[in-house]
């Protein structure tokens, strides 16, 4: 069973995928285009807890709490998503990313050859394999 606080957090995860997406890659392209700063030299009196090239602050702000989160949601939906059998990723894309606002009801759901109740338990299966990836789910 499922906490109902895990199962929305899951579902908003996935519901927000496509958008967190486009904004990891746009974060990803913004900091690879970063030019270097004009003039950044060591000396013997900086501080060394600092980036020290331009390479080494690129390489923090990818590896950054910020960006490890993201990576680490998008790859659990596409992880799941792309182990889906065609129907099952039918309902997946129908049920959180059809409309931005919110899921899709099941009886809402037409063009695939599950009843309401199979789609239950693919969005269960669906729900409990990013939760457990993402570690909100034990």
């Amino acid at each position: 069973m499922i906490e109902k606080e895990s199962w929305k957090i899951i579902e908003l995860v996935i519901r927000r995928y496509p958008d967190k997406k486009r904004e990891y890659e746009r974060y990803i392209s913004e900091i690879m285009a970063a030019s270097p700063a004009a003039g950044i030299r060591a000396t013997e009196s900086d501080d060394y807890s600092r980036p020290q090239s331009v390479t080494e602050a690129k390489a923090l702000k990818m590896n950054s709490a910020y960006a490890d989160k993201l990576k680490k949601e998008i790859e659990a939906v596409e992880l799941v998503y792309n182990n889906l059998r065609p129907e099952e990723k039918k309902v997946m894309e129908m049920r959180f990313w059809s409309e931005r606002d919110r899921n899709i009801p099941f009886n809402k759901i037409e063009g695939v050859a599950y009843s309401e109740r199979q789609m239950r338990r693919i969005t269960k299966k669906i729900i409990m394999k990013v939760g457990k990836y993402i570690g909100e789910i034990a």
